[in-house]
């Protein structure tokens, strides 16, 4: 045998090798808050995890990260450990998971961070992952949502535009009390819009294998040698776009949110009779 023969096989020896060995597991948890008064951009971008924000928080913003780490050790010299970065430039909040931006940590190595976020509802949202759901309550902001394995389900007041995206996963976009556009799309998944009876919007609709329903009077337009329909609710002021390949598509209405009514005072402690 050749002596370079010896040596790739001693590589790929020692490589097996360092794959048997066990990882370490890491598991942390993190919070922080934010004063709300100047901040109304928030963008959270990581690879592994999920991102849920709630719009019930009007004077700031909290934060809770709990990091899973494989194979990555925690650098407590560092803010959060090193796993992952906050900082705010002028009126935005940014926040980004360490390799986010195509640092690969090795061989089985990985970082996975799952954030819980309260917001005011007025914030506008830019969220990104790449496997993990992604997940709003209560919105009012402007929003953007791309993952590329897993779901997104939006909740929106309807006062701005959204946008949510993934490429295998389901896309559910709820719309409580209006209606200022949305894009919606996937490939391989269901995409759901749920808009108030008085949405006006213009819609364009895609698909390749799939059903379509619709809730609304439609007034459709078809296109032969496709699997596209558009039409007009209600004048058709706003634009919603919805495309899938392999997935059904679904338009539903919904009756605008209820106040929520106010508790009823506690009963009136009855009167001590004075004693004789």
């Amino acid at each position: 045998m050749n002596p370079h023969g010896r040596v790739i096989y001693s590589l790929l020896a020692v490589g097996l090798t360092a794959a048997c060995v066990p990882l370490e597991h890491h598991t942390a948890r993190f919070e922080n808050k934010w004063p709300a008064t100047t901040i109304t951009r928030l963008d959270v971008h990581e690879v592994n995890g999920t991102i849920a924000v709630d719009g019930n928080s009007p004077a700031e913003i909290s934060m809770v990260a709990v990091v899973h780490a494989r194979g990555v050790n925690p650098d407590p010299k560092r803010e959060y450990q090193g796993y992952f970065t906050t900082g705010l430039d002028g009126d935005t909040l940014t926040i980004r998971t360490k390799g986010d931006r195509g640092i690969h940590f090795g061989w089985g190595r990985d970082v996975r961070v799952d954030y819980e976020l309260r917001v005011p509802p007025t914030v506008a949202l830019k969220l990104v992952t790449v496997n993990g759901r992604i997940e709003t309550r209560a919105i009012a902001g402007e929003t953007a949502a791309t993952t590329i394995n897993g779901e997104v389900d939006i909740e929106a007041t309807g006062s701005n535009e959204v946008a949510a995206k993934t490429v295998n996963g389901r896309v559910q976009a709820k719309f409580l009390n209006d209606f200022h556009g949305a894009r919606l799309g996937t490939v391989n998944g269901r995409v759901v819009a749920i808009l108030p009876p008085s949405a006006s919007f213009t819609g364009d609709f895609t698909q390749v294998n799939g059903d379509f329903e619709a809730a609304f009077p439609l007034n459709i337009h078809s296109h032969p040698g496709s699997r596209r329909v558009s039409g007009d609710v209600n004048g058709g002021r706003y634009a919603l776009k919805i495309s899938t390949v392999n997935g059904d598509i679904k338009i539903d209405n919904t009756p605008p949110t209820p106040p929520t009514p106010a508790a009823p005072a506690p009963p009136a402690a009855p009167a001590s009779t004075p004693r004789t």
